[in-house]
This record gives C-alpha cells, sequence and structure tokens, in this order.
C-alpha cells in the first residue's frame, strides 16, 4: 500500500474516495498498478497544487527528515517509496521550514518532506544540527471525478458536538519556543488536574502535527484531539507573508479550533490546551487574540529562561489586554533554580512560578524532588480553583 502520511487522519473515508491508491506501486513486478495510478492522476500541467493540497509523490532522495506510521511509530523514508501527503507551510525554529510559492507546486516538482506526520514543501534553509530533508517529487495532483483537488480538510475525523453545551474551561500552555517543554508541563498538570477532574481533555491547537505527539498527551486525558483530527496538518500559512493566502490560512485555523473545542466539550469538563512552536508564529498570535472565544480560564507559559518569561508576558499583553486579568503561571527551565523564581516574580505579574520538572532528574536532591513535587499538586489546586472546581 502507499504511504498515506498520519496527518490525513481518516483513513476509511480516503480510501473510499481513492481506492486505486491501495494498491502497492513499490512492490516487484507492479508495472500494472503504477500504469493505473498513474492513469488516475493525470492532470493538466497547468493545475498546480497548493496549501493543504493532496499530492502522489515518490522519494527520490532520503534525507534527514522522516515519517511515522498511523500507530506514531517513527521511520525512514525509503528511496523510490510512494506516499501521499499534503502541502504545508511551516516556520520551525528547530526542524525543516516550509515555504509555498505564490504560483502553486507543479507536477514533476523536487520538494521537501517537511513534517515527520506528513507535510511536503520547500524548505529555504537546513537548521544546524540537521542535513538536507528528504527529496520527493510530485507525480500527480489528488483530483475527484469532476476535477476538484482533494484537500487534507476533506478527511476530518467525524465528530459530535452539543450546540447546546458551553465550551469547559480552558487551561492554555503557551511556550518561549519548540522544545522549551510544553508537552511534559501538560502530561505532568493532566496527571495532577485529572485526579480530581476525571473528564479532562486535552488538545494540540497550534504548530505541526505529529501523531505521536497527541497519542503522548491523550494517554493521560479522557480524550485528546488534534488539528489534524479537523484537517489540517499544520497551522502555519503558506508563506511567512502577510498575504491573502495567510489570511485565508489562518481563518481555516480559527474555525478549526472551534470544532476542536467544541467537539471535546461534548462530553468533557475541562480541557487542556497546548499551543505548539512560539507565541510569534503558526497562527498563535490570532489564535489568543481573544481568550473569551477560546474559554481561556487560566494560562501557563513554559519559559527557557526568566528573560523569556518576560518577553512572552509582554507579548501577551500586546496580543490582548485580556490577559491581564486571566490567572498566568510560569513552569520551564526558567523555575527549577529558586533566584530564576526570584526573577520571574519580580519582574512579571505572573500569580506563581512552579518547578514541575525537577523532580523527574535522577541528579536532584532530595529536598528539591520533595519541592518540585509540592509545586506541582499546588499548580494543579490552583488551576482547579480557578476553573470553578
Amino acid at each position: 500500500m502507499i504511504h498515506i502520511v498520519s496527518n490525513i487522519r481518516n483513513l476509511d473515508k480516503f480510501l473510499k474516495c481513492f481506492p486505486w491508491l491501495a494498491s502497492d506501486p513499490a512492490a516487484p513486478g507492479s508495472d500494472v498498478e503504477v500504469s493505473n495510478i498513474l492513469r488516475h492522476l493525470a492532470t493538466p500541467q497547468s493545475v498546480r497544487a497548493g496549501h493543504y493540497d493532496l499530492v502522489v509523490a515518490k522519494v527520490t532522495s532520503p534525507g534527514a527528515t522522516v515519517t511515522e506510521d498511523r500507530e506514531g511509530n517513527e521511520r525512514p523514508l525509503l528511496l523510490g517509496e510512494w506516499l501521499v501527503a499534503p502541502l504545508i507551510g511551516r516556520e520551525s525554529n528547530l526542524g525543516h521550514s516550509s515555504i509555498l510559492p505564490v504560483e502553486g507546486i507543479a507536477i514533476g516538482s523536487i520538494i521537501d518532506y517537511i513534517s515527520i506526520g506528513g507535510g511536503l514543501g520547500i524548505s529555504p534553509d537546513n537548521p544546524a544540527s540537521r542535513g538536507d530533508p528528504t527529496k520527493v517529487q510530485v507525480l500527480g495532483i489528488l483530483r475527484y471525478h469532476d476535477g476538484r483537488i482533494a484537500r487534507s480538510l476533506d478527511f476530518a475525523i467525524d465528530v459530535i458536538t452539543k450546540p447546546d453545551k458551553k465550551l469547559c474551561p480552558v487551561i492554555a500552555v503557551i511556550g518561549s519556543c519548540s522544545g522549551a517543554g510544553k508537552t511534559t508541563a501538560c502530561i505532568d498538570l493532566l496527571r495532577q488536574l485529572r485526579r480530581q477532574v476525571p473528564k479532562t481533555a486535552v488538545a494540540k491547537l497550534s504548530g505541526t502535527m505529529q501523531k505521536k505527539e497527541i497519542l503522548e498527551l491523550a494517554i493521560h486525558a479522557a480524550q485528546g484531539m488534534d488539528m489534524a483530527d479537523v484537517g489540517l496538518p499544520t497551522t502555519t500559512p503558506p508563506s511567512q507573508e502577510n498575504d491573502d493566502r495567510a489570511f485565508f490560512a489562518v481563518n481555516q485555523v480559527l474555525v478549526a479550533a472551534d470544532r476542536n473545542l467544541r467537539a471535546l466539550s461534548a462530553d468533557n469538563d475541562l480541557i487542556m490546551v497546548e499551543f505548539g512552536g512560539d507565541m510569534l508564529s503558526a497562527s498563535v498570535p490570532r489564535l489568543l487574540e481573544d481568550p473569551t472565544r477560546l474559554n481561556i480560564t487560566a494560562l501557563i507559559m513554559v519559559a527557557e529562561t526568566p528573560t523569556a518569561a518576560i518577553g512572552m508576558e509582554t507579548k501577551l499583553f500586546c496580543i490582548s489586554e485580556r490577559y491581564e486579568s486571566i490567572p498566568r503561571y510560569v513552569v520551564g527551565p526558567a523555575t527549577n533554580l529558586q533566584a530564576n523564581r526570584n526573577r520571574v516574580r519580580r519582574e512579571t505579574s505572573c500569580l506563581g512560578c512552579y518547578d514541575i520538572w525537577t523532580k523527574h532528574s535522577k541528579f536532584a536532591p532530595e529536598r528539591q524532588i520533595k519541592l518540585s513535587n509540592a509545586h506541582t499538586e499546588e499548580l494543579g489546586g490552583q488551576l482547579l480553583k480557578h476553573c470553578g472546581f
């Protein structure tokens, strides 16, 4: 079977629409299957693929980027492997980014495999610690019988919403950068919150989606969803310019985020939301600009340094003055030492700084581990109080 990337979440619906993609063109002696697939992909050269459009591609040069299966297990991409994936934009401070040209991607183009969960684009440069991304050639653009181009948004999972039920209280978790520890913070706090509120759900509403990441979060929650579940493999616009394409993409993100939260509110009492990436990209400023729309009741800032915590709070107030009245707490590497916690308390108006990391360190003294455990419990209690529990 062709590798259908994990960010195309509704696989059953996808294969019902494109049953001919269930064959294996990479198998020996499969010339008939290859010919059949190429026949289905017959597309005028004038047709170009854009943001979220689905294409069939073939690996031409394995590189630094890998993929994952539908259970979230990472694996390398193989030379000659065929795959179906969406085109995406991406701004990353750790991995490969992607910019899509205004004119779209033509059939035959050699482009890059950008994200583990499945997304293709054109990487402008490489991170210092990484080599060139895996290269793929676009063999065709997926189209329906009526000529419409298939998009990742067409294959969102089916969800049940209850229009008469209000959104659950939302605890938002934002970070100073990718890798700051947002997921770790979410997992620690989910464990604490669910002791009192078993129906606590989790969502990832920004960044580049990966099945492994939402599975790691969901195992500690009553239910978990990310933006790929509602058809968006990334929340980053197709370019880094403030143009019409960006405006359209961000509006799609806002609609998808609302759908996610309404789906999770149907059968849960509390939602923890991780905003992937940082506060400068992946549509995060637009997602955060109206805390009432998302029903953000409390906010966790995961900061690498005290300076980062100060900058995050400043940026947050620039996004919306309403955050001045929303309870805010700081966790992350910036809070592991007493001196840093003192700096954050002096320079910000947060309600508290909590070391919820040190308890995981095998090198920490027992007194610091005890303090870290106490901090986690105290922060969980404060969050529940703000959310009305």
